[in-house]
């Protein structure tokens, strides 16, 4: 691996060029000491000899295990449910299904309210069931061998119902509908434009027009789903352990579902095996664990496996985009416009269509374009439901307009990269309006030089050219893609007008302890990504204490303040991030007039620093924050009587608009003209995320989310049968990436601050993944086109679809 820092080329000059923008709301006088340091993950010991604590890992005394029995059709009405035999078994201790739980439990509640058609599902199926993997039946046993026995004795008959799988023939007119009542399958629509498309496209020297279909992902994160659920009735709370990236959210949807008081119902969340946006849903699983806990009084716990997370948890990204980008004879693109058919599966799961809605509001990328129009319409089909994954809609818009991009300059027969050039938004336009959102800032041209030079482009066209012209076995193709990313999602006003019932603010609570350690509460959630690290060397600056005196406390709803999101969206460390500086700040304002009154000095001479407080100029005059905390705790005799003790503070931050980080991907990919295999062996990535909280953090996530993007151009993709089966629901036919398929990596970033976020920071979360599947689709058609192969317009590019471009042409 190649990588570029801000002590390499050409980042140092990059950096010195651009800290500073004008307007950034970066606050100078916080001395970074520990952000940006490459810390070791604090997390990583307990992972690597095995003492991480998952949700399979807990124990209750008396715990049973709870499974669900799933349908196998796709689309039918519920006829008849037979559970005598499974009752009969051994160890079984309950076999349940909707009615026993009660019909008065209320549908699964949901964030996002984009006012679409109503599609009510529960956390057991009732009387119809429209994909298969949908719970019917739950039976709890007080072993897992006991209920995997007992499981397979229970029997459902169904009457069958016309299926619609295919996502286009979910929104033709005639086709079968899923919901009674619905003159169609369409659950919602949205609609965004600026200036006038037809005019544009009717007036342009150059109209392409495409159809792009990308495929159904799932995020398949290491570790499944699950949930441990604990009924205590004499004190009327329930506790709810989960994997889960939102834990108030899920906190406040079982306190809908199981009628317990908000504050009675307690979501703790152990080691998170990944998430990836999946873990961000709240699943009719956690509501029906939770039920049956209150109704047989006993702890009970549910694990997901593997083959049932591939039918059960949500999957993403499938959509049908019909695209038009109209230009001058120059390149000059004057329109661009996307119709966006966006399967959902069979119901509208927690975020609604909200992936789909970002897909639209995201169809001009990064370019200067007077003229656009998205317009998106959310169809149902037998399958299973559709949400969040990473990127979450931003991957589709991003692949839909690059390759665009790519059809019109093979159309004008012009450099790919030179047309992204003349189409970027330049620095003196920003702020700039889009479609939908303002990008506060950028400086893309600049991104796109210094991503080329770091891909060393020039080297590979020797190489390629070299190749053609020996005609090799194994030819290359170089593909760019240029992306930004929407993170630190809020406001929260914002958030609410476009029909999200969540907060996009944050709230950090910070504690000095008696022995003058530091003490970070946050409502978010560690998946793997290791953002608490981040948030301490936040801390740790902004209050002048060593790293190591700092300890991050998450996943627990009692012990946690409220967040209005979770963990997503690329906001923990920018959103997060920003909550904890800003408390910390206060909590030294705190201890300054103690400091003050022990050194008998002004506050405004003091200096914080590793956790010493001395005064300016005299450093042996000083004290410790173990010092403070003992007067303030203990020694309250030593102060004087007006000053406040209290040395813990809460605080929120609500950004004023989102984030913008964005950067260029550049793919290498190396094709075997005689067995259509194609590989990527080099990938280069320069971005702009803002301040770097850890530089070994930013890069690991910019390597995984290549990966899963690389995986998405050639590998994963979650197939149907017409009847509404699935065809590879298992690792067998599913294929992820492992490290043999990854190529070289080379990283480089620059840093411009955010404006709207106090410390800098954009979010990494998500920005390796949008940009890859473009690049990598353009690098294939590259390679190919000595072979006068036709771009590919769908992914994943299978060896199939590769033997056919060449031996067709």
């Amino acid at each position: 691996m190649d990588t570029v820092s801000q002590a390499g080329r050409p980042e140092q000059h990059l950096h010195a060029m651009l800290t500073g923008v004008a307007g950034n709301a970066i606050d100078h006088e916080v001395a970074q000491r520990w952000v940006g340091k490459p810390l070791l993950r604090r997390e990583d010991p307990a992972l690597l000899t095995g003492w991480a604590k998952f949700l399979a890992d807990l124990h209750r005394p008396g715990t049973c295990h709870v499974g669900f029995v799933r349908s196998t059709e796709a689309h039918a009405d519920i006829v008849r449910i037979r559970t005598d035999e499974a009752r009969a078994m051994p160890g079984v201790v309950a076999v349940l299904t909707a009615d026993d739980l009660g019909l008065d439990v209320p549908p699964q509640p949901s964030t996002h309210a984009l006012g679409n058609r109503p599609t009510p599902y529960y956390a057991l199926a009732r009387d119809r069931v429209r994909h298969v993997g949908e719970a019917i039946v739950a039976v709890v046993a007080e072993t897992a061998a006991q209920l995997a026995d007992a499981m397979g004795l229970v029997e459902i008959d169904y009457r069958s119902r016309p299926t619609v799988v295919d996502t286009l023939h979910a929104a033709a007119d005639g086709s079968p509908t899923l919901f009674d009542g619905w003159p169609d399958n369409v659950a919602g629509s949205f609609e965004t434009a600026m200036g006038d498309v037809d005019a544009a496209i009717a007036g342009a020297d150059t109209v392409v027009r495409a159809r792009i279909r990308i495929q159904r992902q799932t995020g398949a994160s290491m570790e499944g789903r699950g949930a441990l659920a604990e009924w205590d009735r004499y004190r009327r709370e329930l506790v709810l352990w989960t994997s889960t990236q939102s834990p108030h959210i899920v906190r406040d949807f079982i306190a809908e579902v199981t009628g317990v008081p908000t504050p009675r119902v307690k979501v703790r969340v152990p080691q998170v095996g990944g998430g990836f946006g999946a873990k961000f849903h709240f699943y009719a699983e956690e509501s029906a664990v939770a039920l049956i806990a209150i109704r047989l009084n006993r702890p009970v716990m549910w694990n997901e496996g593997r083959s049932e997370s591939f039918i059960a948890t949500v999957h993403a990204r499938e959509a049908v985009v019909d695209a038009v980008i109209a230009a001058r004879k120059d390149g000059t693109v004057v329109g661009i416009a996307g119709d966006i058919i966006a399967d959902q599966g069979a119901y509208m799961h927690m975020v609604s269509f909200g992936p789909a809605w970002l897909t639209a509001v995201m169809m001009t990328n990064t370019y200067l374009v007077p003229n656009a129009r998205a317009t998106m319409r959310a169809v149902v089909t037998n399958k299973t439901p559709t949400g969040s994954y990473r990127g979450w809609g931003q991957p589709e818009a991003n692949f839909v307009v690059e390759r665009m991009m790519d059809l019109l300059a093979r159309e004008l027969a012009m450099d790919p990269v030179e047309l992204r050039r003349r189409n970027l938004i330049p620095p003196e336009r920003m702020p700039y309006t889009s479609l939908f959102h303002t990008f506060d800032s950028g400086y893309y041209e600049v991104a796109l030089d210094a991503g080329l030079t770091l891909a060393k482009v020039d080297e590979w066209r020797a190489d390629q050219a070299r190749r053609r012209a020996n005609n090799d076995v194994k030819q290359l193709g170089i593909g760019v893609s240029f992306w930004v990313e929407n993170t630190a999602l809020g406001p929260s006003r914002q958030m609410n007008l476009g029909g999200l019932n969540q907060g996009g603010y944050d709230i950090s609570k910070i504690r000095l302890e008696p022995n003058g350690e530091v003490t970070v509460y946050t409502g978010l959630c560690e998946m793997g990504q290791g953002f608490t690290n981040g948030l301490a060397s936040m801390c740790a600056d902004a209050l002048g204490v060593h790293v190591d005196q700092v300890v991050v406390v998450t996943g627990d709803t009692d012990a946690c303040p409220y967040t209005g999101h979770g963990t997503g969206a690329s906001r923990s460390a920018a959103v997060g991030g920003a909550a904890v500086r800003k408390a910390a700040i206060a909590l030294q304002a705190r201890i300054k007039p103690i400091a003050a009154h022990m050194l008998e000095c002004a506050e405004e001479d003091l200096r914080f620093e590793d956790g010493t407080i001395s005064v300016v100029g005299t450093p042996t005059r000083c004290v410790t924050t173990a010092d403070i905390g003992r007067a303030a705790y203990l020694r309250a005799i030593e102060l004087p009587a007006d000053i406040d003790p209290g040395l813990e503070v809460t605080e929120t931050f609500d950004p004023t608009d989102c984030a913008w980080p964005y950067g260029l991907n550049v793919a290498v990919v190396e094709i075997d003209t005689e067995t259509a295999l194609a590989k990527v062996i080099d990938y280069a990535v320069f971005h702009d995320c803002g301040t770097v909280l850890n530089p070994m953090i930013v890069e690991g996530q910019l390597h995984g989310g290549a990966a899963q993007g690389i995986a998405a151009a050639l590998m994963e993709e979650l197939l149907y049968d017409e009847d509404g089966q699935p065809m590879n629901g298992n690792f067998m036919g599913f294929l992820i990436p492992s490290a043999m398929e990854m190529p070289n990596f080379r990283l480089g970033h620059m840093t411009t601050e955010s404006p709207v976020i106090p410390g800098g920071m954009k979010g990494i979360g998500e920005a390796g993944i949008i940009g890859a599947p473009a690049a990598v689709v353009s690098a294939i058609d590259d390679a190919l086109r000595p072979f006068g192969a036709q771009p590919f317009l769908s992914t994943p590019v299978t060896p199939q679809q590769i033997f056919e471009a060449i031996t067709r042409g």
